[in-house]
């Protein structure tokens, strides 16, 4: 899963290197000659999108995702277990059911374009499929560690990445 981690990873970065760089050549744009180009809001949101539902399934592997640690702190070792375990689970079939939605989506808006640069709009919906098996993949892994008590830390991804 490893290599699936690193890819990803670089696919969100080369996607914010090319975020940042369209939406500073907006705003330079915009403010030095006034005057901007249409379809680098609509790519620059949907490049945001993706970066957003890539992020979060990479989250699932590492045990990053928000959550409200209350109920943890006040169980013991055993409880502590028991409700991580329900919470990978409680991932996967909500990422099943987005990735699936997700398809059905895409087939349904295959025909329709994005009114400035004319793509089909199912491109910008693959981020939820994607995000689907992602997640279902790297929470699947989450479960298996933390079934064999070796749960995947932030520390292990940072080796991960820099291995």
């Amino acid at each position: 899963m490893r290599f699936l981690d690193r890819f990803v990873c670089w696919v969100i970065t080369a996607l914010f290197v090319f975020f940042v760089s369209i939406t500073f050549l907006q705003v330079l744009l915009r403010y030095l000659f006034s005057n901007s180009l249409g379809w680098i809001d609509e790519i620059s949101r949907y490049s945001f999108i993706w970066m957003v539902f890539l992020a979060a399934a990479v989250c699932s592997r590492r045990g990053t995702h928000m959550a409200i640690t209350l109920l943890e702190e006040i169980l013991d070792g055993r409880g502590q277990r028991v409700l991580l375990i329900l919470a990978d689970l409680g991932m996967i079939i909500f990422a099943a059911v987005i990735g699936i939605g997700g398809w059905q989506l895409m087939q349904l808006n295959w025909t329709s374009t994005s009114p400035a640069t004319g793509l089909p709009i199912a491109w910008v919906q693959l981020a939820l499929p994607l995000f689907g098996a992602f997640t279902v993949i790297f929470s699947i892994e989450h479960l298996i560690a933390e079934l064999r008590a070796k749960p995947i830390a932030l520390e292990d991804a940072a080796v991960d990445e820099g291995a």
